[in-house]
């Protein structure tokens, strides 16, 4: 197949090179401005089109086995798809049983690769209650962790708060340990890094302060404020000492914290909710904009797009993790559902308030929308690029449409969305994985065109 006269992104390059794209099989074999047709070979005409390589989201909870009321890997692989996202990497710590062990690895795979419409890689976990199973034992036996890593995991997670009762946090001597024995097995720990001491006092002192009188939005953010994070982050750095390098924080939300990463060996990410989110509007969407960690102040969004465009944080993700509203209209901040979908409008929103907007320049959108995590998790020698030898993952992109995000037409199981009602430059056509499409989009709306199990689990050195 031959897809021709799109205006193909290429890693390192700003301006996209209008050339065809030669697809054998699963993967690209020729990017030239003309290339000549071969009998029996297809052609897709993608003249006035911006062609992408499929984005990485290397943060998502799909939930499944165990909490699938709220996402399964159908419906967020869809979702993905719909986003232009042709990888994800799922998080170990919303299954039942989380994937700390060998056996909750493949029960969770087996179930999983019946669904996936992407491709998709896990990540192990390390639970409070678990760590000594997962470090190495005596006398030099296998641990968990080590079990995980000859699986094909492609990082750890950790937290230093939890409020799942089955996956607790670990504390600050555990995680020295995790840290060390991840850095022996030549794999990143992804650490959730909010302060246990300062939420938890902060969450008392503001609950004691309004007494009897309803919650405020505000309450729930300013118990988790910039220095609950920034804390966290030194305490990590410190602890991390001679592995900095093997260290991985996750949703980054304030710039002090993301300032400490960028100036060491360690490597962070933020999420598309950070960068379009005050604490403003967060006391005006309340349930559809809770997370943790909660957006920050008026101004940390423009520091964070900076550090992004600099490369102080590597790359952007997701941390989908919706839920059925009646876990979010609680009526109350503290109760509430923490958590979002974000797989579909992470590309978009970066295109549209990145790229197109100019905060972005186009190769660091490639970077940190696809190249950065495939490098970080050990797939780019076939994923993150378009290049000749890699897998065909492709993102065709029509420049003068829009999207319009609409919680009730999202496939994830979750509907409600900060981003609803806004409307973003730029249209995903369709999506590619390993040179089939999998999604298209027109007048009439989104469709996937994969079949269910047609997504591949990928591997640490996926080759």
């Amino acid at each position: 197949m031959i897809i021709r006269k799109g205006l193909v992104a290429l890693p390192g390059r700003d301006q996209p090179l209008r050339a065809d794209i030669r697809v054998t099989g699963e993967r690209i074999s020729a990017i030239a401005p003309e290339l000549g047709p071969a009998r029996g070979e297809d052609e897709v005409d993608a003249e006035g089109l911006l062609i992408l390589p499929g984005a990485i989201d290397p943060h998502v909870h799909f939930d499944e086995p165990g909490f699938s009321h709220r996402e399964d890997f159908l419906h967020g692989a869809m979702e993905a798809a719909k986003g232009g996202v042709t990888t994800v990497i799922d998080m170990p710590c919303t299954s039942l049983p989380p994937v700390t062990t060998a056996e909750a690895f493949h029960n969770k795979l087996g179930i999983v690769s019946k669904s996936a419409v992407v491709d998709f890689a896990f990540f192990g976990g390390v639970s409070g209650h678990t760590v000594q199973d997962s470090l190495a034992g005596p006398a030099g036996k296998a641990g968990a962790m080590a079990d995980l890593a000859g699986l094909g995991v492609v990082g750890f997670k950790c937290y230093f708060i939890s409020g799942m009762e089955t996956f607790t946090r670990v504390s600050h001597d555990d995680f020295a340990r995790i840290i060390a024995e991840a850095a022996r097995l030549g794999r990143p720990v992804l650490l959730h890094a909010e302060d246990l001491d300062y939420v938890t006092a902060a969450t008392a002192r503001i609950k004691a302060a309004r007494g009897k009188e309803s919650p405020s939005w505000d309450d729930y953010a300013l118990a988790r404020d910039e220095a609950a994070e920034t804390v966290a982050v030194a305490s990590a750095l410190a602890l991390a000492a001679g592995h900095e390098a093997s260290l991985h924080v996750v949703h980054v939300g304030t710039s002090a914290a993301a300032r400490l990463l960028g100036a060491s060996a360690a490597s962070c990410e933020t999420c598309s909710h950070y960068l379009a989110f005050s604490r403003e509007d967060f006391a005006r969407l309340g349930p559809s904009l809770k997370t943790a960690p909660v957006v920050k102040a008026k101004g940390e969004a423009a520091a964070l797009w900076a550090l992004l465009q600099e490369g102080r944080i590597d790359f952007v993700t997701s941390d989908h993790a919706p839920s059925l509203e009646e876990e979010k209209l609680t009526g109350n901040p503290w109760t509430a559902y923490g958590g979002i979908p974000g797989t579909g409008t992470m590309l978009p929103y970066l295109l549209s308030e990145g790229y197109f907007a100019g905060r972005l320049s186009l190769s660091r959108l490639l970077e940190v929308s696809s190249s950065a995590a495939a490098a970080r998790y050990g797939l780019a020698a076939r994923k993150g690029s378009l290049e000749v030898g890699k897998d065909a993952d492709l993102v065709l992109v029509d420049p003068s449409g829009t999207t319009t995000i609409r919680g009730k037409e999202l496939f994830s199981k979750g509907h409600m969305t900060p981003f609803e009602g806004m409307t973003f430059k730029g249209r995903i056509a369709s999506t590619w994985l390993r040179g089939r499409p999998v999604h298209e989009s027109s007048g009439e709306g989104s469709r996937i065109l994969a079949s269910p199990g047609s997504g591949k689990f990928l591997t640490w050195g996926y080759r």
